[in-house]
């Protein structure tokens, strides 16, 4: 794998949405876009804080949908992956502009087969939800 791939593979510290105050600023001021598993919160913003960072994100599991923590952690986990490894298909669209998003399941989807099977439907429901961004 070359240099350039690696580097596009990971998720830095700056591509990550930190405080409390940022995540209630895009749920409150926020577009939907959802599928059968996933639900993006998206905010366009005006300015970029890093100069190769176009998206920040956030990964949210309610405790009110899953009472226990370790479940809950598994499932950031696995919206974690599955973003990192097809973060490339949302970055190359013509025309992004820079935004602050928050990653999270669906309500309506059956959670149980999320704990089962969660990388594997997060991972083809992830790119749906990137092409209904506009």
């Amino acid at each position: 794998m070359s240099q350039q791939t690696q580097s596009n593979l990971k998720l830095g510290k700056d591509e990550i949405l930190r405080g409390f105050e940022a995540y209630k600023k895009v749920f409150r001021n926020s577009r939907i876009a959802e599928s059968k598993y996933l639900k993006l919160y998206y905010q366009k913003t005006e300015f970029i804080e890093s100069p190769h960072t176009l998206v920040r994100v956030g990964f949210t599991v309610s405790k009110k949908q899953l009472k226990k923590a370790v479940k809950r952690n598994r499932i950031k986990r696995l919206l974690k992956e599955a973003y990192r490894l097809n973060k490339s298909a949302l970055i190359e669209r013509p025309g992004l502009k820079p935004m602050n998003m928050i990653l999270t399941v669906n309500e309506k989807c059956g959670l149980e087969e999320l704990c089962r099977n969660g990388f594997s439907l997060f991972n083809g429901d992830i790119l749906k939800v990137f092409e209904r961004i506009r």
